[in-house]
């Protein structure tokens, strides 16, 4: 069995539970997102694809005990044979590039910025509109507020909606990804959304 196998099932035990779009499947969707991007960067692949596939089991909406997690994944790590070198990076990167971390915070190296912008890129297009329709139904969120509505029909005022995610996040994803791979794909999957909220304001009463 491969590292990269042993990996996914770790990962898989981890987050078995999550029902708000931080699953596994996420994590498999930002590895091949990592990998897309990888193909066209001076990158180290096996650092990266690794920190894609772990990046959300510290996430603190998931975990009470971050630093448990953290622990937990550097001894995991330490007993496939990664190097004190590579755990410390790998720790760099899953710790830095969540988006409360701030949308355009600075990154050490480059591959932290293909990890952030491989996992920014499954929160948008058709995976991103499921998700944020996921999460907000865990969490008991309308997908929109009647407020979001202006008088034209279209979004006019930000609501704990799933909606509102949308203008003060999702659509904002596009300009905050910095490899030339994952801007080609923001641009398409940014596009997409767009027409799926023109039809969603059409099927309003």
């Amino acid at each position: 069995m491969s590292d990269y196998e042993i990996i996914k099932n770790f990962v898989r035990k981890e987050m078995k539970f999550d029902k708000g779009g931080h699953g596994y499947n996420h994590a498999f969707r930002v590895f091949v997102n990592a990998q897309k991007i990888a193909k066209h960067e001076k990158c180290n692949e096996k650092i990266v694809l690794t920190a894609a596939l772990v990046h959300d089991c510290i996430d603190k909406k998931l975990f009470q005990d971050v630093d448990r997690q953290i622990s937990k994944i550097k001894e995991f790590l330490t007993s496939i044979n990664f190097s004190a070198e590579s755990i410390n990076e790998i720790l760099y990167i899953i710790t830095h590039i969540s988006w409360s971390h701030g949308i355009d915070a600075n990154l050490d190296n480059i591959n932290a910025v293909i990890v952030r912008d491989a996992d920014r890129l499954d929160g948008i297009g058709a995976i991103g509109i499921v998700r944020a329709v996921e999460y907000g139904g865990n969490v008991g969120r309308e997908f929109y507020d009647p407020e979001n509505i202006g008088s034209d029909g279209k979004f006019g005022k930000t609501t704990n909606s799933t909606l509102s995610l949308f203008y003060d996040r999702l659509f904002l994803v596009k300009d905050k990804v910095y490899t030339k791979t994952a801007k080609k794909i923001a641009k398409k999957r940014d596009k997409f959304m767009k027409i799926f909220l023109e039809e969603f304001y059409k099927e309003l009463p």
